[in-house]
């Protein structure tokens, strides 16, 4: 696995940790701002690098129309 591929798995697997812990929470009736930018900014964070590292030119594409 190369350093792009490794970054981008990283970069999932701790943003589902979070909106796992963040399900649980919302669940349970709680509700915290930071959590949920947290959660925010991972999910920005993986839009973008999945658009910058698609094998195809079919998401950024569709995301320019």
């Amino acid at each position: 696995m190369g350093t792009e591929n490794a970054d981008l798995a990283v970069l999932l697997r701790r943003t589902q940790w979070l909106l796992d812990d963040l399900a649980f929470q919302v669940g349970a009736g709680r509700r915290d701002a930071d959590d949920f930018e947290a959660a925010a900014t991972a999910l920005d964070e993986i839009s973008l690098l999945l658009r910058e590292t698609s094998p195809t030119a079919t998401i950024t594409e569709r995301s320019s129309e």
